[in-house]
């Protein structure tokens, strides 16, 4: 249950409830509620707790995690937000209190002309983009990599990045990213002269 993944999570971590309390602007008592599955947490809650814990929201939504480590095409997690450029679509298990994996492997769709993000990504794994469909560029670090269909670039860890789709087509690949990036913080990168 939600709760009991929310528990999990903020426990291995070793954080407080005082201390996700903080964090998060939640009452002490309201969190405790979620952990036991008393009440369900709306969207925006979600979020503050997904990031005063540093993990994606996304871990919060859908389905509980079965444990299986084969996924069929409908159980896959479909990642968008509304007037985003981007699609995801998890492809790996999703970590249960039992089994957490080392990789997380997602396919993305970048729309044509558009960027993944206003901001280069930094996170602390390695980073294997390959390209199936299109063109991108990979801006590693300021320095843009060109991928056509069939490439395949690797993106150091804690390195800025962003794709940028440069044609009139949809670009279409998978990101691999080791070790998964499940609970460390994922963050954008401002732009220099920016204030975050």
């Amino acid at each position: 249950m939600l709760g009991d993944q929310i528990r999990s999570i903020r426990k291995r971590q070793e954080i407080t409830l005082k201390e996700l309390a903080e964090k998060t602007g939640l009452s002490i008592g309201y969190i405790s509620q979620i952990e036991r599955n008393l009440t369900d947490p709306s969207l925006s809650t979600l979020r503050k707790i997904s990031g005063a814990l540093g993990v994606p929201t996304y871990l919060f939504l859908g389905d509980e995690p079965h444990g299986s480590l084969t996924l069929r095409k409908e159980e896959m997690i479909q990642l968008s937000q509304p007037n985003s450029n981007v699609r995801y679509q998890i492809m790996s298990p999703m970590p249960t209190g039992e089994f957490e994996p080392q990789s997380l492997v997602a396919r993305f769709e970048l729309a044509p002309r558009s960027v993944d993000g206003e901001l280069p990504v930094i996170h602390p794994s390695e980073e294997i983009v390959l390209l199936e469909r299109g063109a991108v560029d990979v801006i590693i670090d300021g320095k843009p990599v060109h991928l056509e269909a069939g490439d395949t670039t690797l993106i150091r860890s804690n390195l800025p990045h962003i794709l940028s789709n440069p044609t009139d087509e949809v670009a279409m690949g998978y990101s691999i990213l080791t070790p998964a990036v499940w609970f460390p913080s994922t963050h954008r990168n401002p732009k220099p002269g920016h204030k975050a």
